[in-house]
């Protein structure tokens, strides 16, 4: 503890001379950072705990002790600081929030400095929140990417210096399980957010470029493939659990214990960022045999390892007190300490880098260069489909897959991954010719259960007529087609009809402008189709219900940069006010169509509109000249309602909307997609070509006839995979019923359950925590009957299972386990609940109907919840 308070010292003593030569005109702000006479009350938001902060609040407060600070922490920082900025109400201090984009920066905060002022002091500004060279808000601390692990474990287990290649990572752990009683390697499966570490390695630690991750990574085709850094890199953790080299059961993993277990040498290493190294030593009493290792791969016999920042310190820009904001910010990064004490990396210059990290001389530390605006576009597009950094659920298939629970190899999990990501790749992102992209299309469930309270019982009991406007020529998501409503709206305003059990009347409009008109008018009800905006002050929305990607549209005869300072096709009474362009003139037109026609016919050089839209006219009216460019800026669509509406008219229509599964909605739109296109591609296509394109007709039908195959193929694997629990849904239970009762294996057992008060758990944890709860229920099936057992989820907390060729005894005490394993305390985002299922079962040991098997089963699962819940019943018939 002494060196380290030497090493602060010095630090501050180093950081005190930068200061010395740092110029005096820095700005205002940080000039006055020096007064110690500043007086006045800052707000401080953060993800740390007052517990934690404590030492350096007082460190401050002697400091500057006029200057009084109001702090305060946050579990769900992120959600809740973003709609304090969004209310307009928002501390003098905060963490950027990761939601606020880049172009909203000037708008929040305050300017800092620009990154040449700053890079005097300071490192790794390339993870600021800057806009080109000014910093609205500079990193908190730094960390690394590798391997924690007990040096003790490796010691003993014969290994004595850190391994350099994957082949003998894999090696040293084959020796820690042989030659002692640790863990090797723990995966931290359950907590899921410690998997996105992997995603980190395949780029500095793999190939040395700071360049790669976000400007060569995206411009590689099929990046997923054999000998490719991704591939070894997941192979890797394949390879762990394959070879039990892992925790026996890792969907039994915890993260808080695993900390003790490392610090106490039941664990070997875990893949982590460096930030956890001081709470893994602070939980038990070997603190000093916790060290940090890079990633075991040499580039050019080099190792390398990726820097990354924590959250940014910013300013509130409409602070009263930007001084003493300043001051606390100041404070924090140069002379706390902080990150010398937790064990991270300080971004200070003259901060020296933690003992505990090693011999960090022949480590080459990077940060990933900041992506070009061109290939940011690319990632926005290629990461629609797969995107690792954000979604660990991915990881957590490898797992499952070398544990032997899916019924999928390692290359079959990095086959799908490619051809997902490739989904995304258009044309004008090709190095070469590419593989033609499918749309996918399922069939659609229109059953889904949604409950109303009472107040929103009483509400919809007197409403009579539902009235919605939708725009006219907005395919796939809402048009008119012989003088009805059609699309996406559509489809969930059907929903909404059987929910609420009113009539639904539709009334199209030509654009937004008069959608809105007639909804403040009192015309219809509610607008369907519509983007938030903060331009309108009169209207609320409810929840997004459709995500899309915006593109430009140019002709393929004109280069990008002449097509966006020409003239621009908009169509009248729509705003684009949102897109920053350089068009000379404007182009009015009355649809997009019209607006593709004139680019077409080039009497526009470009439009912008979303994607599916665009392709969906493109392929109606056959325009062969056109090509888009994905945009960085993504939107949503939601139904609008004017400010005097009841709000129990949002609430239902946001119930409705919750109730379909993601999978689901995207379906909708895949449908609709395909309809037109089955309708009328190929009628457009011969009325615009004379007998000599009869040769490009044949070809374009084979390529037709592929892509139908495709979309059968993947049709049939998503139609029957529940998207959440990975279980069959009731299209797969259906089939494979059919072909249990075709095989004849009799006797078999028939159950249905589900969650006990479920509503409570999502009104007290969210969806999002109800999600998790259905997800536990499916895990736990699992565990308890393995993976050789049908089951499925039925539809919302329903749930069925199916045993072959059992007696009924041995069933029935694994349906007391799980009902047993199924009732506990289920904590998410700092809130608990009671949980606990209800299950129906019967005993069949001769053929009866699947309806009548279905009936029977929820008849006694009726008769269990009657008794009081958390319990089972087995029938025989």
């Amino acid at each position: 503890m002494k060196k380290w308070k030497k090493k602060r010292v010095v630090a501050v003593l180093l950081t005190l001379l930068v200061l010395l030569q740092f110029p005096a005109d820095f700005g205002s702000v940080a000039h006055a950072a020096q007064k110690n006479e500043i007086r006045g009350t800052i707000s401080v938001a953060s993800n740390i705990s007052q517990q934690d902060m404590q030492q350096y609040l007082d460190g401050f407060n002697k400091k500057y002790p006029g200057i009084e600070v109001k702090y305060q922490s946050y579990s769900d920082y992120d959600n809740e600081v973003s709609k304090q900025i969004q209310g307009g109400d928002y501390p003098d201090v905060l963490f950027v929030p990761g939601s606020v984009p880049g172009e909203k920066y000037a708008d929040y905060f305050e300017k800092l400095g620009t990154k040449k002022e700053l890079d005097k002091k300071y490192n790794y500004l390339e993870s600021s929140k800057n806009v080109k060279d000014v910093v609205y808000g500079i990193p908190s601390y730094a960390y690394l990417n590798g391997i924690l692990y007990n040096k003790e474990v490796f010691d003993k287990a014969g290994v004595t210096e850190s391994p350099k290649t994957i082949d003998d990572f894999l090696q040293d752990l084959r020796n820690i399980k042989e030659r002692t009683d640790a863990i090797p390697f723990y995966t931290n499966y359950a907590a899921g957010w410690p998997l996105l570490v992997w995603e980190q390695y395949p780029y500095i630690e793999m190939t040395g470029d700071r360049d790669y991750r976000e400007n060569k990574f995206v411009n590689e085709l099929n990046p997923y493939g054999k000998d490719t850094t991704h591939y070894q890199v997941y192979q890797l953790l394949y390879n762990i659990v394959k070879e039990g080299l892992c925790e026996e059961d890792p969907a039994k993993s915890d993260w808080e214990q695993s900390k003790e277990m490392l610090n106490n040498g039941k664990i070997g290493c875990m893949a982590i960022g460096s930030w956890a190294m001081s709470q893994v030593k602070s939980v038990g009493t070997h603190g000093d045999h916790i060290a940090y290792m890079p990633f075991p791969n040499l580039v050019n016999g080099q190792q390398y390892m990726t820097i990354m920042t924590d959250y940014c310190y910013a300013i509130n820009k409409n602070s009263t007190n930007k001084e003493a904001a300043r001051c606390y910010i100041d404070y924090m990064l140069d002379e706390s300490g902080y990150a010398l004490d937790h064990e991270v990396i300080s971004i200070v210059k003259t901060d020296p880098i933690p003992e505990s990290y090693g011999d960090m001389d022949h480590v080459v530390c990077l940060s990933s260069s900041a992506a070009s605006d061109e290939n940011y576009k690319k990632w926005t597009a290629l990461s629609a489909n797969l995107n690792l950094r954000d979604n660990y659920d991915e990881t957590k298939r490898i797992i499952e897959a070398a544990e032997g629970k899916r019924d999928e190899t390692f290359d079959q999990i990095m086959d799908d991954w490619n051809k997902r990501w490739e989904s995304g790749r258009t044309e004008d992102m090709m190095p070469d010719a590419g593989e033609n992209v499918s749309v996918l299309s399922s069939m659609i469930n229109n059953t889904y259960k949604v409950d109303f309270s009472g107040t929103e019982k009483s509400y919809l009991k007197g409403l009579k007529t539902l009235r919605i406007g939708y725009l006219r020529n907005l395919a796939p998501y809402e048009y008119e087609e012989k003088g009805q409503f059609q699309g996406v709206s559509r489809q969930l305003a059907d929903q909404m009809e059987k929910a609420f059990q009113v009539k639904v009347k539709a009334q199209a409009y030509d654009n937004s402008q008069t959608l809105f008109k007639a909804l403040r008018e009192g015309e219809i009800d509610m607008a369907a189709g519509v983007q938030k905006s903060n331009v309108y002050s009169d209207i609320k929305y409810s929840t997004n219900y459709m995500e899309y990607m915006n593109v430009l549209v140019k002709s393929d005869t004109k280069s990008t940069k002449n097509a966006l300072q020409g003239t621009m096709a908009q169509v009248r009474g729509e705003d684009y006010s949102d897109y920053q362009t350089n068009a000379k003139e404007i182009y009015r037109t009355k649809d997009l169509a019209d607006s593709l026609q004139a680019v077409e016919n080039l009497r526009a050089d470009f439009t912008i509109a979303d994607y599916y839209s665009v392709n969906y006219y493109i392929q109606q009216k056959g325009f062969a000249h056109l090509t888009t460019i994905p945009l960085a800026k993504n939107g949503n669509f939601c139904f609008a309602f004017y400010r005097d509406v009841d709000t129990r008219l949002i609430s239902v229509c946001n119930k409705v909307i919750y109730s379909i599964p993601d999978e689901n909605m995207q379906m909708m739109l895949n449908d609709c997609l395909q309809v037109k296109q089955q309708k009328i591609t190929v009628k457009r296509f011969i009325e615009a070509n004379t007998f000599s394109c009869l040769l490009a007709l044949c070809i374009i039908f084979v390529i037709v006839v592929v892509i139908v195959m495709l979309i059968m193929r993947d049709r049939n694997r998503l139609a029957k995979t529940d998207a959440l629990t990975g279980l069959y849904n009731r299209y797969g239970l259906s089939e494979e019923m059919n072909r249990i009762y075709d095989r004849k294996e009799l006797p078999l057992l028939f159950a249905i359950m589900d969650i006990d008060n479920f509503k409570s758990v999502n009104d007290t944890l969210g969806h999002a925590g109800g999600d998790e709860a259905l997800k536990l229920l499916a895990d736990t099936m699992r565990l308890v009957f393995g993976t050789h057992v049908l089951m499925a989820r039925f539809g919302g907390d329903e749930f069925v299972l199916c045993i072959q060729n059992r007696d009924q005894e041995g069933v029935q005490a694994q349906l007391d386990k799980l009902v047993r394993s199924m009732c506990q305390t289920f904590t998410y985002g700092g809130c608990s609940v009671p949980l606990s299922i209800s299950l129906g079962a019967v005993y069949m040991t001769e053929k009866v109907p699947y309806e009548k098997l279905f009936k029977e089963a929820d008849s006694v699962l009726y008769e269990v919840k009657t008794r009081g819940k958390n319990s089972f019943e087995i029938r025989k018939i």
